[in-house]
């Protein structure tokens, strides 16, 4: 098990690092934090999970139509052209799930200390940002904020 971290929130190079695994480990998409983000696709699906513990906060994964729609089908094992909307917020709703899972443990070490809420697509990203990094997911956009409670 990890020990805690002295950072009370995700920094951006922490939640880059476990995206990336996450992406790779469970759904075999590769992605690398974005040389020109203004070049990706523009983001429209918002999924959110939040944390409470010693300090309390969440996550919100914003990412391109695109993205929902490729880590869907290699979650489902289907191809892209056969994910609905629907199928795709799902996918962006697990992985939510996922990277807040690996960032409490990370923030709490082997005597974690964290509950985790249930992910929920969001209408709008959460002020209050207390790092963020923007990843080109197979050149899809995929944005993970960490939020300060």
């Amino acid at each position: 098990m990890p020990e805690p971290t002295d950072n009370l929130h995700p920094d951006p190079a922490m939640l880059a690092r476990i995206t990336i695994d996450a992406l790779e480990r469970t759904a075999f998409v590769l992605a690398d934090p974005a040389d020109d983000p203004e070049d990706l696709p523009d983001a429209v699906t918002i999924a959110s999970i939040d944390y409470t513990g010693p300090c309390n906060g969440g996550i919100d994964l914003v990412a391109s139509a695109g993205f929902g729609r490729n880590l869907a089908a290699s979650l489902l094992g289907c191809e892209a052209s056969e994910v609905s909307e629907s199928m795709a917020a799902e996918a962006v709703r697990e992985l939510a799930n996922i990277i807040g899972g690996s960032i409490i443990l990370e923030l709490g070490g082997s005597d974690c200390r964290y509950s985790l809420g249930l992910p929920r697509t969001a209408p709008a990203p959460r002020p209050r940002c207390a790092g963020s990094c923007v990843l080109n997911a197979e050149g899809e956009r995929l944005e993970v904020h960490a939020i300060a409670a």
